[in-house]
């Protein structure tokens, strides 16, 4: 019994320090786009904190996160758009980029218009939808909806989902003065929930998970990366969940 002691003495400390240890293991932190977070992160996170990757979302935006990530603040940032889009947004936001960033795609993504589900209007060509969102058209019964204003529901500046809109939507043109801009995704479905006359473009997971709140008009949706970027190469930290993200049993919880 006593060598058991002194052997159970001696180890019980290392295994409860060890144990300590991974209780204290800091999260991966990650800032940036709110699609990344609703699409991905959100989807992966139980699973991955069994695989040992714990998570913390700071749902920003796009530029916003480039920024954070330019700023040292954390070690990876999340966009909803192109890599070279997504920079010049966070250099409009006063953000000093370095040169050696690298970007991981971890899916493509639709983004669609949303609507109310009571409003009638069942499907809008990309130029009803570039007169709606920059304020040639202002009432619904213009596209064969009820005589009703339209509420333009867009996200704030330095999201990646509104450079998409503008540059593949907009195309050159300025969002109608009227718009009604949200910080996040999730703002802006709950404001298309709420309102009849309300219209919105969000990424096609984040419209999944508001079904039967919001309708998707079919038709006109346009295709962007989801992504995380570093400075330089992935930490051992990243590149673990860059690994993660890419195995079978991850892609089955993020990819409709």
């Amino acid at each position: 019994m006593s060598f058991l002691r002194t052997v159970a003495q001696r180890t019980l400390p290392a295994v409860l320090a060890f144990g300590s240890a991974i209780a204290m293991a800091a999260p991966l932190e990650i800032a940036g786009s709110t699609t990344v977070q609703k699409s991905i992160v959100e989807p992966v996170s139980t699973r991955a904190r069994e695989a040992g990757i714990e998570l913390k979302m700071l749902p920003v935006g796009s530029g916003k996160g480039l920024a954070m990530l330019f700023e040292g603040k954390v070690t990876v940032a999340a966009i909803s758009d192109e890599l070279a889009d997504a920079v010049s947004s966070a250099k409009k936001a006063g953000a000093s980029a370095p040169a050696n960033l690298k970007m991981f795609v971890a899916a493509s993504d639709r983004l669609v218009p949303i609507v109310h589900p009571d409003n009638p209007v069942a499907k809008l060509s990309r130029a009803q939808l570039k007169a709606i969102f920059s304020g040639k058209v202002t009432n619904w019964k213009e596209v064969g909806g009820a005589d009703a204003p339209i509420l333009v529901v867009v996200p704030a500046a330095g999201s990646g989902t509104r450079a998409v809109i503008e540059k593949q939507v907009l195309a050159g043109d300025s969002f109608v003065a009227s718009a009604k801009e949200l910080r996040t995704s999730v703002a802006e479905l709950s404001e298309v929930a709420r309102d009849k006359s309300a219209i919105g473009y969000v990424g096609s997971g984040v419209a999944e998970s508001a079904k039967g709140k919001v309708r998707e008009i079919p038709g006109s949706e346009v295709v962007r990366p989801l992504a995380f970027v570093t400075v330089g190469e992935p930490s051992a930290e990243v590149r673990k969940l860059y690994d993660f993200l890419q195995t079978a049993e991850a892609k089955k919880l993020f990819l409709q």
